[in-house]
This record gives structure tokens, C-alpha cells and sequence, in this order.
């Protein structure tokens, strides 16, 4: 495991809760993803495998870049809309940036059958916590070492972990079940990231193939900030697959 060097006085995860957290990860991963597993319809294997991909991806993504990509907001693969990642309000959901994630050989993702996922991801400017951003937060100087470099999400996710819900940024809702409704009014919590499969068809029938809580998301752009929990089951008006990863998630991975 590295070892933190966090030089600012933290209000987040101490190393002792970070080691449990870590501990408990795998065991958490496995549990969701055979939970969720036992929910989906067979046939959508092969499009929540893509899904999946896209979650380890991203997770690639910030371990060699020491931040989270921001959405793609034009359709063209990838980050931003062709001019970066812009201010804190800009490009936090739409389309996969898969190009950016390098991702490009996926004859899914380069299809017309990117439009069936939603990536969102948590930027928050005022709290020093703009995860598309490669920010210095832990007071290396320029010539140092540490500068702008892993430590600095590390910690952003550190003191995420004690945050209230912002609902301006990311969150996840309930699943209709432990986590009470799945209604955009019961904010759960803010989360890192989520990337969101629409599956087969529009299960609601309301002209989007987005449903339930996701049904105001769409590609390449969208403003919509909640998603269902990851564990909400299929029904007749509902056949999304939701992976919403929180900031202890993707800090006990960056910390591994």
C-alpha cells in the first residue's frame, strides 16, 4: 500500500478507517456486482460487460492521470467538447469519453450504440474538489516531487468521504428497497462517478430508453445530476443498469 503523505490537516478518512475500508472493498465489489448480476436480463450480458469496462477504465484513467476525465458533451468520443473540460458546471454528464479513455476499438462504443450510456462525474469547485481537474491541494511547491501528483485526488476524495449531500453535483438515490425510493428526493449520497447502461428498450415507455430515476438522462449531454441506486431491480418500467462509484470506492482503489 503507498503511503499518504496528505501534509493538510484532514477532515476525511483516517489511515485506520482507510485500512477497513480497504478490507472491505473486494468483498463490497463482489457483493454489488453478483447482486446486480441476478437482476439484469441474460441477454444484456455483453452491453453491461461494456459497461464494466468503462468503470475500469476510468479507474485506469486516474491512476496514471491523477484526475477523472470529464464527460463528453459532443458526441465525438471524447472529454469535454473540444476544448477541454472547461469550468466546474461544464461537461459533468453526457456521453462515455471513450477515446479519451482509450477505449477506441469498442464496436459498441463506436457505434450508434454509445447513446445507451451516460457517464457523470463529481466537480465541485468551491470545495476544492473539481475531479476533472489536476489540482495542487497538499501544498507541494513546483519543484517538488509530490506536485500535482496522486496524493492530490487522494486527498480531494479523502475529505469527500465527510461531505453532506450537494445535489448541484452527482448523486445516487435510492433502489426501492434498503435504500428507500428510487426518487431523485431521497439523495442517498454524492458519488465520484457512475456510468449508466439504458438497456434494451424503454422499459417506461416514455420515448426515452433511460428509466426511473435516470429517465432525464441522455447523450452526448445531459444536466440531470441524480441515478437510481446500482441495486434497483428490473421491472416492467425498469431495465437500466446503474455502477455509481463512491469517493471511499475509488480512494481505497488509488490507495491500494
Amino acid at each position: 500500500m503507498h503511503e499518504l503523505k496528505f501534509r493538510h490537516q484532514q477532515q476525511g478518512l483516517t489511515l485506520i478507517e482507510l485500512a477497513i475500508i480497504i478490507a472491505l472493498l473486494g468483498t463490497y465489489i463482489m457483493v454489488i456486482m453478483h447482486y446486480r448480476a441476478n437482476r439484469i436480463d441474460s441477454s444484456d450480458t455483453v452491453a453491461v460487460g461494456i459497461q464494466d469496462q468503462v468503470v475500469a477504465a476510468v479507474y485506469r484513467f486516474a491512476e496514471r492521470h491523477y484526475r477523472l476525465p470529464c464527460a463528453d458533451t459532443n458526441g465525438d468520443g471524447f472529454e469535454g467538447a473540444g476544448s477541454g473540460c472547461g469550468n466546474a458546471q461544464e461537461h459533468q454528464v453526457g456521453g462515455v469519453p471513450y477515446r479519451t479513455l482509450g477505449m477506441s476499438e469498442s464496436d459498441v462504443l463506436t457505434s450508434g450504440k454509445s447513446s445507451d450510456y451516460v457517464y457523470g462525474i463529481y466537480r465541485n469547485e468551491t470545495e476544492n474538489a473539481d475531479l476533472a481537474v489536476l489540482e495542487e491541494r497538499t501544498s507541494d511547491a513546483p519543484a517538488d516531487a509530490g506536485f500535482r501528483d496522486l496524493d492530490d485526488l487522494r486527498f480531494a476524495l479523502s475529505q469527500l468521504t465527510s461531505t453532506t449531500v450537494d445535489p448541484s453535483q452527482i448523486y445516487v438515490t435510492g433502489d426501492d428497497d434498503l435504500t428507500g425510493p428510487a426518487d431523485c428526493n431521497n439523495k442517498i449520497a454524492n458519488i465520484a462517478f457512475f456510468v449508466v447502461y439504458a438497456g434494451k428498450g424503454d422499459a417506461n415507455g416514455d420515448g426515452n430508453k433511460f428509466d426511473g430515476a435516470n429517465s432525464l438522462l441522455s447523450g452526448p449531454s445531459s444536466n440531470h445530476r441524480c441515478v437510481a441506486g446500482q441495486t434497483t431491480r428490473h421491472s416492467e418500467q425498469y431495465d437500466d443498469s446503474v455502477v455509481a462509484i463512491s469517493f471511499a470506492e475509488l480512494l481505497g482503489y488509488l490507495t491500494r
